[in-house]
């Protein structure tokens, strides 16, 4: 019930539409009503035909006493008669079809009406719970991504929000299509004979009780269908981004083997849910059918004995009655689009839902960058991680300074440059720039002030200007290109079939490693950040890609504060300052000169050759 009241929260967003939506319902249930009954003066002027025109006055007594016993009916049926008698039965008759018709015409074009303003609330829906999901993903910090898989959000944001479209359908129709329909209908059966409506009621609740079990199992199996269906996406989306190494290594039958264990186990879980699915619909009609055979039982006796209740009102009262059936079955349909979408409104739930542990301050403080980075005394450590990445870390850089960290894997290098630059906030401790702590700093604004590089250049499937100007609404051409120099990124732009107007590609595939990340790093320089965070931005490159980025760092660390992240002697030995970690503390600090003279853990990585002459 809570998730039935979440759904029907998102379509009160489109009242309007709503509104508009009700009352094309209710007005094409009430033309529905009258398109049925019209068969009752249908069946009079086809059968009274002599009572009507002056001939035996038995169905004229009939008629009579049809009135008499439903006042209800009383006038239409004198009028009938009337009309009958003064232009003939066969003009009545074609003046009835043509009525029919009109009615059957005005009917569909509501029917339509109501189809046209429902289409603005699902699509809507839709739209405004996938712009709140993107939303979130953007805010949440970068520790939930490597805990979830990428498929599976993937999968949230397509299908499982695709079933909540559908239920935003069986809300609507549970609501007010339907029951709109079914007490239309109600009403009119007991005008005609309340007591065999009451009689008719009674097996009511065995349909809606077998529907109602069926249901209560359709969300558990609907949660666990779209669960595996997450993790049969998230096998495909890593096999795609890693075709190179499966073939590479004949890996393709194990992969291949991986994935028919996922597509099988969907396969019976959606099996499994569609069978208790498709119960409902043939469960509800057998129930409808059964108790119209029981009404044509009842009803026909009483026809038969002349019990008030005449042959072309039964009729009339039968064909009403078997369009109860078709809102029957749709409400219960839509109990069980309900039931699915709100598993899928769990699902969805869960990353709305995800902790922002990386908070917007609600009073931000100006950002300035004159003087010092500092971190003090921070201590932090990634969630579910056994050991902290950093321990009591002291550091502080000067402005204009280039500061080198290094040291082996796991020390805490990267994790420095995410924390300055607010991926993530230290559990103990505050890092600080001119004094203000970061987290009362605006992200933008504090990135905005901070170019980084990593070693996997990030690229997109877009022009090499768009990916260098790639958070900027209304780029600079002309900054683009001077950037682009800086970075001796225009030696091998220039030679693209369309320069900076070159489509790169899906994560920059259409180029070498070096011009990768050269692009990266005139996408870094763009708005000319005080501050460079380098995070291995060389190791992955050949001997030629490494000069010629090597280049373009110096020529853009010029001028510029600088945290320099890398094992290479090359890269490191020009800083200022070579700060080496262990175990996410500072062991050594100094020159290249003053470490190779001190003879410690430096020297030893250098001899060792982990760090690169």
């Amino acid at each position: 019930m809570r998730r039935f009241r979440d759904l029907f929260r998102l379509v009160l967003r489109y009242r309007l539409n709503l509104i508009g939506n009700i009352a094309f319902n209710a007005l094409g249930s009430v033309l529905s009503l009258f398109t049925f009954l019209a068969i009752v003066p249908f069946l009079r002027i086809l059968f009274q035909t002599g009572g009507a025109t002056g001939g035996a006055a038995g169905p004229a007594s009939g008629s009579e006493g049809s009135a008499e016993s439903h006042p209800v009916f009383a006038g239409i049926t004198r009028a009938l008669d009337a009309y009958v008698a003064a232009h003939g039965a066969e003009h009545a008759l074609l003046m009835m079809c043509g009525a029919i018709a009109v009615l059957a015409f005005i009917k569909n074009a509501v029917t339509y009406l109501s189809f046209y303003s429902l289409s603005t609330i699902r699509t809507g829906v839709a739209r405004d719970l996938r712009s709140q999901l993107f939303d979130r993903i953007l805010a949440l910090p970068v520790g939930y991504f490597t805990e979830q898989r990428k498929g599976d959000l993937i999968s949230r944001m397509t299908n499982d929000l695709m079933e909540v479209e559908f239920s935003v359908i069986g809300t609507l129709e549970v609501l007010f299509k339907a029951p709109i329909m079914i007490l239309l209908s109600l009403v009119t059966l007991f005008a005609i004979s309340w007591e065999l409506t009451l009689f008719a009621l009674v097996f009511m609740p065995v349909a809606g009780f077998i529907i109602s079990r069926i249901a209560m199992a359709l969300r558990g199996a609907a949660g666990r269908g779209k669960a595996r269906l997450g993790d049969l996406i998230s096998r495909l989306e890593e096999t795609l981004g890693a075709m190179v190494v499966v073939k590479a290594f004949d890996a393709a039958p194990r992969f291949r083997g991986r994935f028919e264990e996922h597509n099988q186990g969907y396969f019976q879980l959606m099996r499994k849910l569609y069978k208790r699915e498709y119960l409902s619909s043939p469960v509800s009609e057998f129930v409808s059918m059964t108790v119209i055979a029981i009404l044509l039982a009842v009803g026909g006796r009483l026809v038969l004995r002349g019990e008030g209740l005449e042959g072309e009102l039964f009729i009339g009262y039968l064909v009403v009655f078997s369009q109860i059936i078709p809102p029957a079955r749709s409400l219960s349909d839509a109990i069980f689009k309900v039931q699915k979408g709100a598993a899928s409104l769990d699902r969805l739930d869960e990353v709305l839902q995800a902790e922002v542990s990386v908070a917007e301050p609600d009073d931000p403080q100006p950002m300035t960058f004159q003087r010092e980075i500092a971190f003090q005394r921070v201590h932090f450590a990634y969630p579910g991680a056994p050991d902290r990445a950093l321990h009591g870390f002291d550091l502080t850089v000067e402005k204009g300074e280039t500061v080198a960290l290094v040291g082996a894997s796991g020390s805490g290098k990267t994790t420095v440059a995410r924390l300055l630059l607010r991926l993530y906030d230290p559990q103990e401790g505050v890092v600080r720039i001119d004094g203000a702590d970061l987290c009362n700093v605006a992200s933008g604004e504090l990135r905005r002030h901070i170019g980084f590089v990593t070693q996997d250049p990030l690229l997109f499937n877009d022009t090499v200007a768009a990916n260098i100007a790639l958070f900027d609404p209304t780029p600079d051409g002309e900054r683009i290109r001077a950037v682009a120099e800086i970075a001796h990124a225009m030696e091998f732009i220039d030679q693209l079939s369309e320069g900076l107007e070159t489509t790169i590609g899906d994560g920059g595939g259409r180029l070498s490693g070096g011009q990768r990340q050269r692009l990266a790093i005139a996408r870094a320089l763009y708005h000319d950040p005080p501050i460079l965070v380098l995070d291995e931005a060389t190791s992955a490159l050949d001997a030629e890609g490494e000069r010629l980025v090597q280049a373009a760092i110096e020529r853009v660390m010029e001028g510029r504060t600088a945290i320099v992240i890398a094992h290479r002697l090359s890269t490191v030995r020009r800083a200022d300052r070579i700060v080496v970690m262990d175990k996410g503390r500072i062991v050594e600090s100094g020159s290249h000169d003053e470490l190779m003279a001190a003879s410690g853990s430096y020297q030893g990585m250098v001899a060792l050759q982990q760090l690169e002459g």
